[in-house]
């Protein structure tokens, strides 16, 4: 995978004032804070490399918002730990690792995904993250990406959304709980229908701004929740 292609949509799809950077999962671990090595110490080498990597290229974004840059150890709930007045989001895959900060002014949220855009999801796990209007929807509109692309498309924009919404509501959702409406021409999603625990979250998640880019070889997702909405809930 190409991090610059990565780097390159995670600037078109997210508003001014973000800072992104994205680069190849390395062991990082000379760079790391006793804290951070303490966390990973007995990981396996893939781990290692995506949370060093993680940490690295997050505070060289960091440092070009000018924020104080120091140790990331996840939170207990092993969320990203930002610094006061930063927002921001981690992904990964086997072969890229990507971070998007930015000023927590506006921003209420924030959340980036990436997935490899095949093989397929099985049958049992595509039922897992969609719902049935949206097994529908892939139904539908197999022929534009192929039903594998679709089914992960709907993975990865959701994981977008429940990284964003977790900054405000500190709440997990479940996958069906949530019902995306995808616009593939213009590339956006947005929040459809909310169901079971979810539903208390409509208010603060009514203004989600979520885009996504489909490559060749990955999905690309982003979801941006402005404060005057995230701080309703």
């Amino acid at each position: 995978m190409s991090t610059e292609i990565v780097r390159d949509a995670l600037h078109r799809m997210l508003p001014p004032g973000f800072v992104v950077d994205a680069a190849y999962p390395r062991i990082q671990n000379r760079w790391l804070y006793p804290d951070e090595l303490a966390f990973i110490r007995g990981a396996s080498a893939r781990r290692q490399a995506e949370f060093g990597t993680a940490r690295v290229h997050a505070r060289l974004a960091l440092g070009q918002l000018g924020a104080r840059v120091g140790s990331l150890l996840p939170l207990p709930d092993r969320s990203p730990r930002w610094p006061a007045g930063v927002v921001g989001s981690i992904s990964h895959t086997d072969d890229c690792c990507a971070v998007a900060v930015a000023p927590a002014g506006p921003i209420a949220g924030v959340g980036i995904d990436i997935e490899a855009a095949g093989p397929s999801l099985s049958a049992g796990i595509e039922e897992m993250i969609c719902t049935h209007e949206e097994r529908a929807w892939i139904a539908r509109h197999q022929g534009h990406h192929g039903a594998g692309v679709l089914g992960r498309l709907i993975f990865c924009t959701k994981e977008a959304l429940f990284k964003c919404q977790y900054n405000i509501t500190r709440a997990f959702m479940d996958f069906r709980e949530v019902e995306l409406s995808i616009d593939l021409g213009r590339g956006m999603f947005a929040v459809a229908d909310l169901r079971g625990g979810a539903m208390k979250w409509r208010m603060a998640l009514r203004g989600l701004e979520g885009r996504f880019d489909i490559r060749a070889q990955f999905i690309v997702a982003t979801a941006v929740l402005k404060k005057s909405f995230g701080e309703v809930v």
